[in-house]
């Protein structure tokens, strides 16, 4: 499972100002999560189309917290073949090669498809991925 985590902490006491850099953040580390959902997505090899289909994210919030995670679970007769296509090498098939990988909207690499999709997704836009949510915490502080 691939993770984002970004701790802030407010010198400032003001609710109006604290609300608002909470929705920032939670806007951001939801525009980040989707994005690596959707390039993972586009980077998982293909064949029925069942793994692509089963990415899942979540968002966690707490006072000064925001987390969102990204994962994948594609499991048939006890074999868990997203971990399998994740963390194993192997020959990509037909469909697989057809596809083009996935690109973010924040990093810039095209992700290739095939073993470690999730992580590569994340290693490939991870800069780009935090200049956005640093982004978004200066617009909402008005830096």
């Amino acid at each position: 499972m691939a993770r984002f985590d970004f701790n802030f902490r407010m010198n400032d006491n003001s609710k109006v100002l604290q609300g608002k850099v909470k929705r920032a953040m939670q806007e951001a580390i939801l525009d980040v999560t989707l994005d690596l959902k959707r390039v993972a997505s586009q980077s998982a090899p293909h064949d029925t189309g069942y793994l692509e289909r089963n990415a899942k994210h979540e968002i966690y919030t707490a006072s000064n917290y925001v987390e969102g995670s990204v994962g994948f679970s594609a499991v048939h007769g006890g074999f868990d073949y997203a971990k399998w296509t994740h963390d194993e090498h192997y020959k990509l098939g037909e469909k697989s090669q057809r596809k083009r990988g996935g690109k973010s909207r924040y990093g810039g690499a095209t992700v290739p498809v095939g073993t470690g999709y999730l992580k590569n997704a994340l290693d490939y836009n991870k800069q780009g991925y935090m200049n956005h949510i640093k982004d978004k915490y200066r617009e909402a502080l008005d830096i």
